[in-house]
């Protein structure tokens, strides 16, 4: 995430939105009075393109913090003078990336805390996702030797929620100035650049290689996981007017 008092504006960063390719490029604008968190550097195994961010460890604030802690953290006037604005995503399309970088390492390669990204990373935890999902359930799930997304949409979703506390505020309105569409980021990129008064440049495509197979995301869906994440997603469906689209 990023604020700058430079250009004035706050950027938050939502989840498997292209957000680091935004961060990326707006990150270059910033001075050293400007909060810019920290990405992961280039991995040419997640990362099609080569990019240095000037990101460091910012106290109160994380790469993902959510509106509400922006909000505190800043104060009512800058919150309220600034330009604020984020990306949105089609949630059903948006899913099946994060099945994908949620996968993207050998599931059973080293131990089972491996398996699933930030479902394992966290060792304390993992006694209690197995309880939640149940002993029969945890024990499938053992034996996997591949977690499918059917799996991973019926069982897992729980454990990655919805970006909902990026956009909106307490009274259930968004409470953002602007959102950038996953589906027209370009565009809807440089519209924010001309609002904040810096050029628009060529956003790079970042942490996009763990998802190679160019599927549509509908071919991922059956009735029923498309349904779940309707449900997960309602506030996304009925407030951005998102849909499922066919293939």
């Amino acid at each position: 995430m990023i604020i700058s008092h430079r250009h004035e504006f706050i950027y938050l960063k939502a989840r498997k939105v292209a957000g680091t390719s935004v961060e990326v490029a707006l990150a270059k604008h910033c001075g050293d009075a400007d909060i810019v968190t920290p990405v992961a550097g280039f991995n040419p195994k997640w990362d099609e393109a080569e990019y240095d961010h000037p990101g460091r460890t910012q106290p109160g604030y994380r790469r993902h913090s959510p509106l509400a802690t922006v909000r505190k953290r800043v104060g009512r006037i800058l919150w309220h003078t600034y330009f604020k604005f984020a990306v949105v995503r089609n949630p059903w399309d948006l899913v099946v990336s994060q099945y994908h970088w949620a996968t993207r390492n050998d599931p059973y390669e080293g131990a089972v805390r491996k398996s699933l990204g930030r479902f394992w990373t966290n060792p304390l935890r993992v006694g209690k996702n197995f309880r939640w999902l149940g002993r029969s359930l945890a024990r499938s799930f053992v034996k996997m030797d591949v977690v499918t997304f059917e799996f991973f949409v019926k069982h897992l979703l729980h454990f990655y929620p919805p970006n909902d506390r990026f956009y909106f505020d307490r009274s259930g309105s968004v409470g953002l100035d602007f959102l950038m569409r996953y589906e027209s980021l370009q565009k809807d990129y440089a519209s924010a650049c001309s609002r904040i008064g810096i050029p628009a440049s060529q956003l790079l495509s970042l942490k996009t290689r763990s998802r190679s197979d160019g599927r549509h995301y509908a071919t991922y869906y059956d009735d029923r996981t498309r349904e779940l994440v309707g449900k997960v997603y309602h506030r996304h469906i009925n407030d951005f007017g998102y849909r499922f689209e066919e293939s």
